[in-house]
């Protein structure tokens, strides 16, 4: 630890604290304050401790138990003097946010007799030792996230009320302090799904560390890529030439690239050489950032900016939609989206936006009667009109935007009943009511069957493992889809960490990496869906492609398909009307098979195709329809 010295007209204050400090390593510091005037009786000291990340699973601050992490106490250097220390949870107005224990990040350290010129106290975090209690104490640990492209640091701040009276001034005592990764643990490749004999492309590679954080100044100039066709097993090397690694396939078939004479596990990339394939692009649509009221009350950094640079730089996705949440659109900026904050939503993803590079959306998510619903516009959010008051359910949307080009993507976890009150958000089966759902719209073309926060939607025959841990009957995809629907899948994040693309993707095909482009994909249900790996589908019936819906075809269908997954896949299940019609087992990481479905169609029947990974991923394409 290293001591820092602050002088104020109050006192002095002097910080022990690391500068530095590895994801997951110990945390402790002391801040000492000698007075140089006298504080009133009453006065105090309180210190908000930052964030880690969105709701952590234990508290930041704790007064009430020596032996468990996070102990925070005060001492005064005389016995005389009188000190008491409580903890504030940090303001909101959402009860959710004030329940979690991760809330509790205020140290309010109170002077009961006061403290005269010259007189000491010591205010002590974490560690391992506590008074007359040495090494014996279960130490603290800093977060485990160390991913911003910028730097990821703890900023702690102090602020003292001299007088007693309530009225803090605030101190600049503590220094930066930087949380740096772990060692190297994984290589991770990422390359474009779809490619074309003999066009070159670029290989991106991440160093990260086992919690998944990127080590951005690794050097990787002696690292060799082979690049193998799966086919012919035939191999090409390629080094880093002018810091980039370029490849390029002479055939047409499946192909995967490795890295060669490294002690890191290597999580490969895989793709497709296919010239009559549109490319596909990966993206995240639906993840949040502090423009968001509940992550902006526990923040722990997740500013616009970052999120699209981590999407860029780190989870190397093609497009994105960073959709904000809201209840209603007024004023309210303590849990709605103001007008202010809907211009910083579009200005935002303008200045991110780079054709060919990073697609940015601009979004937001409406919590309604129906349940959330993400709203991705196509173009500048400065040529959408701010929603009037009266928008409060996604039909009064669709209404208000007659004419106008997006898409609402709704997601099934448990109804919230559009306000923000945790009893009402956290109720299993209230309120959730299919009439609802009747009402059907162009702009409804997806559904999250994914998202790493709540977990899979698929339908009711699978354990619900993740957040959310039950479902309401006829809550599913599958259920929907059966009631008629024409719903194609999506699978994002749902992150409020501002590290978009580290669960859940969707994959769309698409000619070009623009907005128009890829928006028209979108709303053309030409995605595939994935729990995380870049798994590549490509699915078509009789030379119809995915998302569509035809009209008289009655001949035997001929259900083609072809994948290819960064790891091993158990089998590819072929789907119709929500009922596994054939399952075929494999082998290894690629499958190009084709499978008939002879039997005469009586009624409405849609395919889809599952493939499930041995490593436990999923990947989903969007349905075809036949009615």
């Amino acid at each position: 630890m290293r001591e820092h010295i602050v002088n104020t007209e109050v006192g002095t204050l002097v910080v022990n604290i690391c500068d530095e400090i590895v994801v997951n390593g110990e945390l402790e510091w002391e801040l000492q304050f000698k007075a140089k005037e006298n504080i009133e009786k009453g006065g105090s000291i309180k210190i908000l401790v930052p964030a880690y990340q969105h709701q952590r699973s234990e508290e930041y601050l704790q007064t009430y138990d020596y032996w468990k992490p996070n102990y925070i106490y005060a001492v005064g250097e005389e016995d005389d003097i009188k000190v008491d220390v409580r903890i504030e949870k940090v303001p909101s107005a959402f009860s959710h946010i004030t329940g979690w224990v991760d809330s509790n990040r205020i140290a309010v350290v109170t002077l009961d007799n006061g403290l005269k010129e010259g007189q000491i106290i010591k205010i002590k975090f974490g560690g391992i030792d506590r008074p007359w209690l040495e090494g014996e104490c279960t130490p603290s640990r800093v977060s485990q996230f160390s991913f911003r492209v910028n730097g990821t640091y703890l900023i702690y701040k102090v602020f003292i009320d001299k007088m007693g009276n309530g009225e803090y001034q605030e101190i600049k005592a503590f220094p930066l302090v930087k949380v740096v990764p772990d060692k190297a643990k994984r290589i991770v490749l990422t390359a474009p799904s779809i490619i074309k004999t003999d066009e070159e492309f670029n290989i991106d590679i991440n160093v990260v560390d086992r919690f998944n954080n990127p080590i951005f100044d690794y050097d990787t100039d002696n690292f060799k890529l082979v690049i193998i066709n799966l086919d012919t097993k035939e191999k090409t090397t390629i080094t880093k030439v002018e810091d980039k690694f370029l490849g390029k396939a002479s055939k047409e078939g499946f192909y995967e690239i490795i890295v060669e004479d490294t002690d890191l596990h290597v999580e490969k990339a895989v793709l497709l050489c296919d010239n009559s394939t549109d490319n596909l692009y990966w993206g995240d649509i639906h993840t949040h950032s502090n423009l968001t009221a509940n992550i902006r009350d526990n923040d722990c950094g997740a500013y616009p900016s970052e999120g699209y640079l981590y999407a860029k730089e780190v989870s190397r996705l093609d497009y994105i939609c960073i959709s904000e949440q809201t209840f209603m659109f007024n004023e309210d900026r303590s849990v709605n989206v103001d007008k202010d904050t809907w211009n910083k939503i579009g200005t935002e993803s303008d200045r991110f936006y780079e054709k060919g590079s990073l697609v940015t959306f601009p979004g937001i998510e409406l919590h309604s009667k129906r349940g959330d619903t993400v709203v991705l516009f196509r173009d500048s959010l400065s040529s959408y009109e701010y929603p009037s008051e009266d928008v409060l359910d996604i039909g009064d949307m669709w209404k208000f935007y007659k004419g106008k080009e997006y898409l609402s993507i709704p997601h099934l976890h448990r109804y919230c009943n559009g306000r923000p009150r945790k009893d009402e958000q956290e109720q299993k089966f209230t309120g959730f009511d299919t009439q609802n759902w009747k009402e059907d719209n162009e702009h409804e073309v997806l559904c999250e069957i994914y998202s790493s926060q709540w977990g899979r939607f698929e339908n009711d025959k699978h354990p619900m493992i993740l957040k959310a841990r039950a479902n309401v009957e006829g809550n599913t995809v599958v259920d929907f889809l059966n009631s008629g629907k024409k719903w194609g899948t999506a699978a994002n994040s749902d992150g409020h960490d501002g590290n978009p693309g580290y669960g859940g993707i969707t994959g769309v095909y698409a000619s070009e990496k623009t907005r128009e482009s890829i928006f028209e994909s979108l709303s053309s249900r030409k995605t595939l869906a994935s729990t995380h790996p870049r798994t590549v589908i490509k699915f078509d019936i009789n030379g119809y492609d995915m998302g569509s819906i035809n009209e008289g075809d009655k001949s035997p269908r001929d259900i083609n398909i072809k994948t290819i997954a960064p790891s091993n896949i158990k089998k590819v299940e072929v789907i119709r009307n929500g009922e596994v019609f054939c399952s075929e087992s494999c082998t290894s990481n690629y499958m190009d098979i084709t499978v008939t479905d002879r039997e005469e169609l009586y009624k409405d029947t849609y395919y889809y195709i599952r493939v499930v990974l041995e490593n436990g991923h999923f990947g989903w394409t969007s349905p075809i329809w036949f009615i």
